[in-house]
Order: structure tokens, then sequence, then C-alpha cells
């Protein structure tokens, strides 16, 4: 599938997770991942309490909304919807140094594992609410090979067609 057509977009994001202790899954990302938080909103009719958690050398913001009425089964990756939120961090090594963070602020996490296939390294650890988190590094050769494999691949397709 060709993706030549698709707009730019420039790794900047946002996620909204819904929480069932606003305070209590406030003071977890911010002691965890080191956000802030920049804003309160209570849009009435939307039934939640939102709050915006900025990470300021990332430029990522996390939305933590808690509902009005919220549903108290826990989060849970097998269901449809969202299995994880990943964070990337610029190199490897960097890994280690969340890992001694995680560990002096009390958070369980797996410790640095590599990924599949080579693909990078990552630590694993869930937030207050069990939603699994991830910190990873990609290893970007790896996924540079696989890109141009699939370049090569598309010309060869264009060439085989044209004969």
């Amino acid at each position: 599938m060709a993706n030549d057509s698709v707009p730019p977009l420039n790794g900047g994001t946002h996620i909204n997770l819904t929480v069932r202790d606003l305070d209590r899954s406030t003071d977890w990302y911010c002691r965890a991942l080191g956000f802030t938080v920049v804003r309160d909103a209570r849009p009435v009719e939307s039934g939640f309490t939102f709050r915006t958690l900025l990470h300021s050398r990332a430029l990522t913001s996390i939305v933590l909304g808690q509902a009005d009425r919220p549903v108290e089964e826990p989060f849970d990756e097998h269901r449809v919807g969202l299995h994880h939120l990943a964070f990337h961090v610029p190199e490897r090594d960097d890994l280690h140094t969340w890992v001694a963070h995680l560990d002096a602020v009390g958070v369980e996490h797996g410790g640095v594992q590599e990924l599949f296939l080579e693909a990078g390294h990552g630590v694993w650890l869930r937030d207050p609410d069990n939603i699994w988190l991830e910190l990873y590094w990609l290893n970007a050769d790896y996924f540079m090979q696989r890109m141009r494999e699939h370049h090569r691949a598309r010309r060869a397709e264009r060439v085989g067609g044209q004969q």
C-alpha cells in the first residue's frame, strides 16, 4: 500500500486516559514520568473532570479524565481499544536511567528488555489503573533496513509490471 498521498505527521502527541481517581493518577504520572499539571477543565455536558499534564522535555501531553459515574472494571489490554501507551527515549542508555528513577520513586517495572526481532529495548510498567505503559528505544538501523527492503520490493513490482 502506497503512503505517498498521506499528509505528514510531526510526531507530536497527546492521549486522553480515563482514570478512577484523578488525584491519585495525577500524582503517579507527575512522580513516575515527570509530567506537570497545566490545566483542569470540567465541560458540563461531558460528564468528566479533565486534567491536562504536559511533559515539557517531550512536548507530549496526557489528559486524565475522571467520569462522574465511572465504570468500575479495571483496564485490560485484551479488550478492544488501547493495548498500551508508549513513550520513546532518545538513547538506549536512557532506559537504564529511567529504571533507576522508577526504582527511586517506588514504581514497579519489568526492567530493560529486548523487544521482538531486535527492534529495540523497552521498560514495561503499569499505572494505578493498570494501564500498560512502555518506555522504549527503537533500533533505527533495524527499521531503516526494513524500510529499504520495502522500497526495493515496491520498485521491483513496478519494474516487473512495466514489462
